[in-house]
């Protein structure tokens, strides 16, 4: 009996030896940190470098152009800690839930990779301890806690990781719209030493559709009296526009058109038929992008007879306001057409060529 209650021991010590080392080796696999505490040594990770299906640029992931164009003022946040303190642990990064996986994982490498290359001085440290989850049973009651409870603790994790201070990140993502918040405290009292909110701008949509309507005004010149006047169209369209670049847009639109101007003394009456154009354009945009102008230039056709199908070359500006209301204003230039049949001394009625819209939108 004796000799087996010893074996058992023997075996039992034997297992849980290899528990505790095959523990340890797993815990030394992640390349990145320790509950001990370990230097994160990252190289600026760009988005092209990852594996297929996670590539990132403006338009695959426009979240991420954002965040990207946010690291230097983060970086330049950080890096007023050179005068205080060099080395910081990095209790927690927290994302938003709508944010998913791969986009944290791009995010992340970036995040540290950019401030270790714009701070060459700072020494990050990731530590999983701060975050432990801690239990204590005291008097018969059990206490959970999580992260450093007490001063003491903070003291103790600080000396024995060998840092100064510790940092905590979020990136928050709200319609759209990116904010990170990072907090730095010292180690020895908690003190908060460094708070910065750093708001990112929303990339604009890839795309638009823009519903409009407004005006056509066509100069006419007349037979008798024999004078240039404006005729008035009633004018209305949709607008699809593609963002292929970050200020560059390609638009096709599709309009009818049909005459407001029948009480005009030559009694000349446009029919109403349909225009459609391709145009491309270059934006200004303002105020976090909710206010942008896009100065256009397109060609396009009048779907008409009575214009003689002719070819039209447009240009002129889109103004968006709040990413929703637009105003539009268009020169069309096209051949001069005759809008009825000579009569017997060979004159007509006829378009001089030019036209004008002016439009209001709504676009989504």
């Amino acid at each position: 009996m004796y000799f087996n209650i010893k074996y058992m021991k023997q075996v039992l010590t034997i297992l849980m030896c290899i528990s505790c080392l095959t523990t340890m080796g797993l815990a030394q696999s992640d390349d990145l940190i320790t509950d001990d505490g370990e230097e994160i040594v990252t190289e600026d990770v760009q988005p092209e470098e990852l594996e297929e299906g996670s590539t990132y640029n403006m338009w695959s992931d426009p979240l991420y152009y954002q965040f990207d164009k946010m690291m230097p003022e983060l970086a330049t946040s950080i890096g007023r800690l050179d005068t205080r303190i060099s080395t910081v642990a990095v209790t927690e990064l927290v994302f938003s839930p709508s944010l998913d996986e791969s986009f944290r994982k791009v995010a992340a490498a970036k995040l540290y990779g950019q401030l270790l290359m714009e701070n060459p001085k700072l020494k990050l440290i990731k530590c999983d301890e701060c975050n432990m989850i801690r239990s204590e049973i005291k008097n018969g009651i059990l206490t959970v806690s999580r992260g450093l409870a007490s001063k003491d603790d903070r003291k103790k994790l600080a000396n024995k990781i060998g840092v100064q201070g510790f940092m905590s990140a979020m990136v928050i993502e709200d319609e759209r719209q990116l904010t990170i918040v990072v907090n730095v405290y010292d180690a020895e009292e908690g003190r908060i030493i460094l708070s910065d909110v750093i708001t990112g701008v929303p990339v604009p949509e890839t795309s638009y559709w823009n519903f409009y309507m407004g005006r056509m005004a066509l100069p006419v010149k007349l037979i008798n009296p024999q004078e240039t006047v404006e005729h008035s169209a009633l004018y209305a369209g949709v607008e699809y526009s593609k963002r292929f670049a970050e200020s560059w847009i390609l638009a096709t639109n599709f309009a009818y058109f049909m005459d407001n101007n029948s009480k005009l003394e030559n009694k000349i009456t446009l029919e109403g038929w349909f225009s459609f154009d391709g145009a491309a354009g270059y934006e200004f945009s303002f105020m976090n992008n909710d206010v942008a102008f896009a100065v256009m230039l397109g060609i396009g056709q009048f779907i008409s007879a009575q214009f003689n199908f002719s070819i039209y070359y447009k240009v002129g500006l889109k103004t968006s306001i709040n990413k929703m209301l637009t105003f539009n204003i268009y020169s069309l230039m096209f051949n001069a057409t005759n809008l009825e049949a000579p009569d017997s001394s060979g004159n007509a009625p006829e378009l001089t060529g030019s036209a004008q819209t002016i439009t209001f939108g709504f676009q989504f």
